[in-house]
Parts: structure tokens; sequence; C-alpha cells
């Protein structure tokens, strides 16, 4: 999941809260928001998705769906039973793309040290401010720590340097108040504690660093910035209103009063990672301090049901919606066309009956037919047929220049030249998983497949390799690094355990190996040749591209690998 997709969702559900705090501030227990900015820091600092059909985004996909749906009939793709026709599309991130996304992380790496090492200066200096605090011998307040004990050691001391009553650390937390502070008012030292140990017991002082966290990895969202204030408002907020139940609904006035006299003491100080006693808007804490009342167990059940239903809905991804870029289409064929797909093949010894559903090659039963050529871009499209009862494997053979259609458009397939046996080693090589079962076929329709590893190595005896591809999905990791281990010599290193490639220390985006070649480009529609290309990946940061000479083949006919060089 990526850093935009993490604030985009999270950006969600701040808009959600926002929403039900602006309606039921006064109305529900404080600690249900507290427990929505939970999920929402989780959100913004756990990169994982949990997935629900319950989810907003299951019918956003669902819309998507439909609207795609009805266009389905603009794409005139002629089909096979039982059979598959297989499009891969390789595209790698356009050179203005790649330099926009690195001009982003540099951006986004300087912004995150700026926050984050604002965060630390300030903290750091406030602390060694309260380091001067003195120890504060009083009587009653001894009392009431040995009335209020904690499995963590709690101090309270007093300072100078502060207006208002504080509370920081989360192992070892101290509560300091100020110098000033009249130690002969029990009540209003009752009061004090009594917030600060709310604090204490609830670690505010934590989810506070980790509010400080995200905001710095989110510091470009301006609704992380607005959580971060309204977090802390509601912080202070719950404490408040336990502050209330504790003490009972008779006192809300004197706890009132006791709040505004704090403010008018009160001196301005920044101190974003510190539980302070006022640090949000008064007059917000004592309008929701005198609305305070006792919570009943349909409060607390609505509560509930806003929270699980808000975390269902807009918390969470819909089901199997990974950023992944399509790379591998299957479609499945209708008996009623079949017969059409090979009328053109027809004058080279290749027969279809659409009643048994073979292909017959010189009398022999075909057991897999292949017909391939490049869209370019990197791009292929064409036919497969198997039929596990065949006997004979047979190839297209194309002259992949361009021609142009009867109605003036263009087909990349250029002229079909004739039809050649493979031989058994060839068909060992290929990936057919998908065309053993057509149902499997078609349950896989549309679906998207992240950073297949793509062979597309093939030959044939008189040099003319038309382009053919068969996926290495199905090899295991560690058949795939022994695969892979040729590039290693050169800086190019495969990671089994995360799919992906590294070059010179670098995320690899995308990898093409020209295997063998006629000399041709991939554009320029005469390219015959094997290829082998790894799918794209977002996060990478290179593109990488084999070199080999083509003077020097080895006894599968691939030339030489003398090298890698990085390409736009």
């Amino acid at each position: 999941m990526s850093l935009l997709n993490m604030s985009f969702s999270a950006t969600v559900l701040i808009l959600v809260i926002l929403l039900i705090r602006a309606l039921l501030l006064h109305k529900l227990p404080k600690r249900t928001f507290l427990a929505l900015w939970y999920v929402t820091l989780f959100r913004l600092l756990i990169p994982f998705k949990i997935s629900s059909p319950f989810s907003i985004y299951t019918v956003i996909n669902l819309l998507k769906g439909s609207v795609f749906e009805s266009n389905l009939s603009f794409t005139e793709i002629p089909v096979i039973p039982n059979d598959t026709k297989i499009t891969q599309t390789f595209t790698p991130l356009p050179k203005e793309n790649v330099t926009t996304l690195s001009t982003f992380m540099l951006i986004w790496v300087i912004g995150f040290f700026v926050c984050t090492l604002f965060f630390l200066v300030t903290h750091l200096r406030c602390r060694r401010e309260y380091k001067t605090a003195l120890p504060i011998d009083n009587n009653f307040i001894r009392v009431w720590q040995q009335v209020h004990p904690l499995k963590r050691r709690v101090q309270i001391r007093q300072s100078d340097r502060i207006t208002t009553p504080l509370t920081y650390g989360v192992f070892n937390p101290i509560i300091l108040l100020p110098k000033q502070t009249d130690g002969a008012d029990e009540t209003r030292l009752h009061y004090i504690l009594t917030h600060e140990f709310v604090h204490i017991k609830r670690f505010d002082t934590l989810t506070k660093l980790l509010m400080a966290a995200a905001l710095s990895v989110h510091w470009f969202n301006p609704f992380v910035w607005l959580m971060f204030v309204l977090l802390n408002r509601d912080i202070e907020l719950s404490c408040d209103e336990a502050v209330v139940r504790h003490f009972g609904q008779n006192m809300k006035s004197a706890y009132a009063l006791t709040l505004i006299g704090l403010e008018e003491e009160r001196v301005f100080s920044f101190s974003p990672l510190i539980n302070n006693f006022n640090k949000n808007a008064i007059e917000e804490r004592i309008v929701s301090i005198m609305k305070a009342k006792k919570t009943s167990l349909i409060g607390i059940l609505i509560a509930l049901v806003i929270v699980i239903g808000t975390v269902i809905v807009f918390a969470t991804n819909a089901p199997n919606t990974d950023e992944a870029i399509p790379q591998t289409t299957y479609v499945s064929n209708s008996t009623e066309t079949a017969g059409k797909d090979f009328t053109e093949y027809a004058d080279y010894g290749l027969s279809y009956d659409i009643q048994t559903n073979k292909l017959t090659y010189n009398g022999k039963f075909v057991r897999y037919f292949e017909d391939f050529y490049p869209l370019g871009d990197g791009a292929f499209s064409g036919i497969d047929f198997f039929d596990k009862d065949g006997t004979v494997d047979v190839r297209a053979i194309r002259d992949l220049t361009p021609i142009k259609n009867s109605d003036g458009s263009i087909n990349p397939a250029g002229k079909l030249t004739g039809l050649e046996q493979s031989s058994q080693n060839d068909f060992e090589a290929r990936d057919i998983s998908a065309l053993l079962n057509p149902a499997q076929a078609e349950a896989i329709a549309g679906e998207e497949i992240t950073d297949n590893a793509i062979d597309t190595t093939d030959s044939t005896q008189d040099g003319n390799v038309p382009v053919t591809s068969s996926s290495e999905g199905m090899m295991t990791p560690d058949e795939l690094a022994k695969l892979y281990s040729v590039y290693e010599p050169f800086g190019l290193t495969y990671d089994k355990e995360k799919d992906c490639f590294y070059y010179e220390g670098k995320l690899v985006q995308t990898f093409i190996d020209i295997l063998s070649s006629n000399g041709e480009s991939l554009e320029s529609g005469k390219f015959s040749g094997s290829i082998r290309q790894h799918g794209f990946h977002e996060k990478g940061e290179v593109n990488i591209k084999a070199v080999r000479d083509y003077t020097k083949l080895n006894k599968d006919g691939e030339g030489k690998l003398v090298g890698i060089e990085v390409v736009e």
C-alpha cells in the first residue's frame, strides 16, 4: 500500500469523523472520538489492508464495474472454445513520470526531516527545562499518591518555568505543577491531579508521539494537520469527562471555574508532545463540561455502533483491490465465432472442427497452437489453443510488417506466411496451466496479476523466431532465483522473497532482456525474437535492460550476456 493511498484513505476517514464530531460532540461519550482517531492513526502509520465486503470502496468498485461492463460490447475480439486469447502488456513509466516521482520523493523526504526535526528539537528543549523541576513537599500530594497507585512510578514536581500543569513521559511519567500553585487549595489540587492522572493511565503522551510521527510522514496532507489539532482537543475533552464522572455532576461548575482560573494564569508555550492541562480551546472544554451527562447504556451502544460501523465502512478496503497493473488478461472464448478464427490458416494445412472442438494439422490432431505478434510498446497479442489429446504442436510464421486492412485500419499482426511444427522442448518450456482447465481460465478472466516474471523465450530451427510468451509465475521462488542468477555478475540481483530486482541497490521498476533478435526494434513491427521481461513495480527507481552480443549465440540461440544498462 503506497504512501499516497494510505494518506487518501485516512483523509476519507478524517472527513467522516469531522462530520460525526460536528453533529454528536456533546451527545456521545468523548472516548468515542478517541477510538475513531486511533483507527485513523492506524491507517496513517500501518501500510496494511483489511478487506471487507461492506467497505465503501467495495460499493465504488461495483459502480465502476457496472460502467465498464456496459462498454464491453465495444471490444471485438475473435474467440474460440476452450482456448485463451492472451494480451500481455508491459508499460514502462514514461520519462516525465519518473522525473515527477523522483521530485515528489525528494520533496517528501525534505518535508519529513523538517517536521521530525521540529518535533524532536521542541520536545528536547522542553524536557531540558522540565528537568530543573524540584520535588514538592506537600502532605496532601503524598496522601493522594498513596490513594492513586500505578504500576509505573509517578513523580509530582514543581517548576518556575511553566504556568499551567502538565504531564510528560511514557514509562516514567512526571506531573509538573507551576511553582505558584497554592498547595493549601486541596480542591483545586484534587481536580488537577485527577485530570493528569487520567492522562497517565491512558498513555496519552504515547498517543501524541504517534500522532507526531504520522504528521511527519503525511506532512503534505492538510487534513492530517487538522486531525493533529482535533485529536489533542479530544484528549483533553475526554479527560475532562472522566474528571466530571469521578467527582459527580454537582461538581461541574467548580471544575469549570478551575479551568478558567488556570487559563487566566497561562502563558503560551508550544510543546506539542506534552499533555498540557490547558492546551486546547477553553471555550469548547467549558461547554462540554457543562453539557456533560451521565452516560447511559443506550448512549454506549450507539457509540459502539458508530465506531464499528465507521471502521467497517470507511477504514477497510474492498476485497482483492491491490494496486496492480494489469499485465495478462485472459479472455474466454465462445463456440459461435470459433470457426472464423482459423480460416486464415486453412491454406497452410490447419483446420478446425467446430463440432468436436479439434484442430488438425496435415491430418494430425493439434495439441498446442500459437500465433502471437507485437502491438508495439512492449505489448503482445494473439491466440493460444490447447488440446491434451493432440499429438503435434504448431506455430504461425508472420511477416511482422504492419499491413493495411480493407477498411483502412492498420493490422499490427502483419502477413501470415506459413505454419510450422515446434518441438517437445518448446512445449515443455511453456506455461499452459491456464489452458489445462477451461473453467479455470474463465474464472480468472480479467484478473490482475502483479509483478509476474515473463519468460518469452522460444526458438526455431531456421532462425526466424516469432515473439512468443509464457509466464514464469508458476515457478517457485528458488527456481526464479536460479534462473535470474546469470545477471548477478553485472550488478542485477533478484529478491525471491519480494519477487523484485535490485540494480546497484536501487529497486528496479521494469526489466527486459531480448534473448535473441533479428536486429529489428520491438516498435518496428518487423521484430522477431525471444524476450524475457519482468513486470512493472510501481515503487521502482530505475528501468533496466540486458545487453547481449548476438554474434555469439549459446545452444539455445541466445546472445551472450555482456552487461546491464539503465534505460529511460
